[in-house]
């Protein structure tokens, strides 16, 4: 006899075999949802950040204010560290001003106030428990 089509033992391996490779795969989605978050953590964080030097050079470029104002003011008293961060719980924020000089840029020349440098590397860190820190960096020049 030609009889097509499957037995019940063939059939009950099948669904033990997509039993087995189901669970392989929710552990994959789970672990993928877990983590789906943090690319939202990290965007907050970069934005929260890019937003205090946004502040920054418009205090530099204010006539008001200018250079000086960040020559002669230390950066914890003209920006004090925010934790948390207005409307975000959960972040922390802080800048860090050093006086450098021309030739090297990354390397503290002493720290404001009153530095006598032209040239003043500005950080700005913002901390989250999930994603960890974001650091943005900018120079504010007296030009």
């Amino acid at each position: 006899m030609n009889d097509k089509g499957f037995s019940l033992i063939e059939l009950v391996v099948v669904i033990v075999i997509l039993g087995i490779a189901s669970v392989g795969l929710m552990t994959v989605f789970s672990t993928g949802t877990k983590r789906s978050a943090d690319p939202l953590l990290e965007n907050q964080a970069l934005q929260l950040a890019q937003e205090k030097l946004d502040v920054i050079v418009g205090d530099r470029m204010n006539p008001a204010r200018g250079f000086t104002y960040f020559k002669n003011n230390l950066a914890s008293t003209i920006y004090p560290a925010e934790s948390p961060v207005a409307g975000f719980p959960g972040f922390s924020r802080a800048v860090t001003t050093f006086c450098v000089n021309a030739a090297a840029l990354n390397t503290s020349a002493g720290t404001p106030p009153a530095c006598a440098s032209d040239y003043i590397h500005v950080t700005v860190t913002v901390s989250q428990a999930v994603v960890g820190s974001v650091t943005l960096e900018t120079l504010v020049a007296n030009y």
